[in-house]
């Protein structure tokens, strides 16, 4: 859907240059590339609009954001080693990878909770990581 392959047929004949760049550039950069645009957008994030009602957790998407990460790299560099850093601020609280409800008043778990199979999410959330 993004456009990160390369269309058939797209290899330059006798004579002509490969000037054309690849699709995935649009979308991933190496750091060296983009350093000033990315300190310049990590000093005008903002409080997030969408206040969080008392008594709850923000909803965090990990699961489905880890996906699309991974989805991304795997397409647009193929067997090659890479990572993925991701700067959270708390547990994942919805969708698949989900490891605590949103309501404040259930505990997250604890390693006590995964040891006597007491953790409310854990199975579904294990099949998530190992896919």
């Amino acid at each position: 859907m993004l456009g990160l392959t390369k269309p058939a047929g797209t290899q330059p004949g006798r004579g002509q240059q490969a000037t054309q760049t690849l699709p995935s550039n649009r979308f991933l950069q190496p750091v060296q590339r983009i350093d000033m645009n990315l300190t310049d957008l990590l000093g005008e994030l903002q409080r997030d609009p969408w206040p969080v009602t008392q008594g709850k957790r923000p909803l965090r998407s990990l699961g489905v954001a880890l996906s699309i990460a991974v989805g991304l790299l795997e397409c647009t560099f193929p067997n090659t080693g890479a990572r993925i850093m991701t700067f959270i601020g708390g547990p994942a609280t919805q969708g698949p990878g989900m490891v605590v409800g949103d309501e404040l008043k259930s505990p997250i778990r604890s390693w006590h909770d995964i040891e006597k199979d007491n953790a409310k999410f854990m199975k579904k959330a294990t099949k998530v990581s190992s896919i």
